[in-house]
């Protein structure tokens, strides 16, 4: 499930949800957030509870995903370290 998470493929994380017992990490929404998969996010939010770490932000903002970091702030308690902003500055996401 980490992998389709990681690449955005939300027929393919749903068919596992509901077919397979492997379950996913919270990588699943980390990575979905680093790559900018915002209706994964939003599906494992609502549909899965391993939940997230501070690298799901901090990926996010890296990558100039706004939506993702806002939405993960609003919704989410974990976080993020320095790097979020560091990074994403460097990158010259600035908004």
């Amino acid at each position: 499930m980490d992998g389709a998470a990681m690449n955005g493929h939300l027929n393919v994380l749903k068919w596992l949800h509901k077919n397979r017992e492997e379950g996913c990490t919270t990588s699943a929404m980390d990575l979905a957030a680093q790559n900018g998969h915002f209706n994964v996010v939003l599906w494992l939010h609502c549909n899965r509870e391993e939940g997230c770490t501070f690298a799901a932000i901090d990926g996010a903002a890296s990558n100039g995903f706004l939506l993702v970091v806002s939405w993960l702030k609003e919704h989410r308690s974990e976080g993020c370290t320095a790097a979020a902003m560091l990074n994403a500055a460097s990158k010259g996401f600035l908004e």
